[in-house]
């Protein structure tokens, strides 16, 4: 009797012919993925024996991961992910991430230092030492390195500027930077925020993150001046710029206008016209933030359409 008649035949799939079997099992044991595999989390050959067809079926669904240089060349049915294999006195089965996905995952731990975050997926990596100083015109370097300047100093800053000069950018570049030290940053898109205010006002839920965006490490309150004004968005936002100017808490803003235009945009909503809350919330954004103005070209534009 030959040593694999010997082996457990208790197979994965049962009454299949012994030859095509011993043929099945020649060709996975001689592969040097299953090899690397059976090596890497110490599976016993004979659980390769036992279960000749998950392992055949693992061999199938890691082929399309072979030659692939990046995430974006993925043809797995979840990216990033394949089918593994592990022993745990049995053999189990795992969703197992590639090695681009594990170092994107490693790129965006600093992500999990957020208490909320409203970035874009463009935002997620952006830091000041990324930026490519040589591609940049004289007045986008200036704007950034007057925010980075105000970072290094635990500072505030109001970015302000035309539409895509890269305001968004220099914030998340500071949030991020934040983020990867260990402390807690919070990110919110302003007209965003007002939207789950309206919608969770009357059940308190909001209170939550209101109160994270009072004492969080660094408060980004992006794209202000862009939301629709009401009495109760005044009234909270208030509030929070109430605590961070007490507390001295690093709060940074992007918007469109200036102090001037967004003081006047904030005097009117719906009911009619109310100075003295948008004076308020001025003077404390004024005590908060240094005004940076941010110029540079439309980069949401395709160069091909400039």
């Amino acid at each position: 009797m030959s040593d694999l008649s010997r082996l457990n035949l208790k197979a994965d799939i049962p009454s299949v012919d012994a030859s095509e079997k011993q043929k099945l099992y020649q060709e996975l044991s001689s592969d040097p993925a299953v090899i690397r595999l059976l090596k890497t989390h110490n599976i016993p050959e004979q659980s390769l024996w036992d279960n000749l067809y998950t392992f055949a079926r693992w061999q199938k669904e890691v082929a399309p991961c072979r030659g692939c240089k990046s995430l974006s060349q993925c043809r797995q049915k979840k990216k990033g992910y394949h089918m593994g294999l592990s022993f745990e006195g049995l053999l189990v089965e795992t969703l197992e991430a590639c090695n681009y996905e594990r170092e994107k995952q490693q790129a965006l731990r600093h992500l999990n230092q957020y208490l909320v975050s409203d970035l874009g997926e463009e935002f997620q990596e952006c830091f000041f030492d990324r930026i490519n100083y040589e591609e940049e015109g004289s007045a986008y370097i200036r704007s950034a390195r007057a925010a980075y300047q105000c970072y290094l100093e635990g500072k505030g800053a109001y970015l302000y500027g035309n539409m895509g000069t890269g305001k968004t950018y220099l914030a998340a570049c500071a949030s991020n930077e934040l983020a990867r030290e260990g402390k807690k940053p919070v990110f919110i898109h302003y007209p965003s925020f007002c939207d789950r205010l309206a919608r969770m006002y009357y059940s308190g839920e909001y209170r939550r993150e209101a109160e994270m965006c009072r004492f969080t490490d660094l408060l980004v309150i992006d794209d202000i001046g862009a939301e629709e004004v009401t009495a109760r968005n005044r009234m909270v936002l208030l509030a929070i710029l109430d605590d961070r100017m007490k507390n001295q808490k690093m709060t940074w803003f992007t918007g469109n206008g200036d102090f001037e235009m967004l003081q006047n945009h904030l005097r009117y909503d719906a009911s009619g016209e109310d100075i003295a809350s948008a004076d308020r919330i001025i003077e404390r954004i004024r005590i908060l933030a240094k005004p940076i103005l941010v110029e540079g070209n439309d980069r949401r534009i395709p160069a091909c359409d400039k």
